[in-house]
C-alpha cells in the first residue's frame, strides 16, 4: 500500500482494511455496519483506524446465547468475523 502525503497510515479504507485481513470489502461493510469492528462512516463508505479495530478483533470470542460453550466447531463455523479476529490475534499483515 502507498501513502499518501499527510494521510495517517493508520487510517483505512475499507478496500485497505480487507486486503490487511484477507476479506472481502463487502464482508468489511458488513462487520461495520453489525458494530463488530470500529468505523467512521464517511459519506457512503467507511474508514477505519486499524489499531482499533485490532484492538477489538483481538479480544476473546464472547460466546453467544444458546452457544454450546466449549464446541470447537462453533469457532470454525464464525464465518468471516472469525477468520479476522486470527488473523488479527497473530498479527497478520501488520
Amino acid at each position: 500500500m502507498t501513502e499518501t502525503p499527510g494521510r495517517d497510515p493508520d487510517v483505512l479504507t475499507t478496500a485497505e482494511l480487507a486486503t490487511k485481513l484477507g476479506l472481502s470489502p463487502q464482508t468489511v461493510r458488513r462487520m461495520a455496519n453489525a458494530g463488530q469492528i470500529p468505523a467512521l462512516k464517511t459519506g457512503k463508505d467507511f474508514r477505519y483506524s486499524w489499531q482499533a479495530v485490532r484492538e477489538v478483533l483481538r479480544q476473546p470470542h464472547h460466546q453467544q446465547p444458546g452457544e454450546a460453550a466449549h464446541d470447537p466447531t462453533t469457532q470454525l463455523n464464525k464465518g468471516a468475523g472469525y477468520r479476522a479476529q486470527r488473523q488479527a490475534r497473530t498479527g497478520a499483515q501488520d
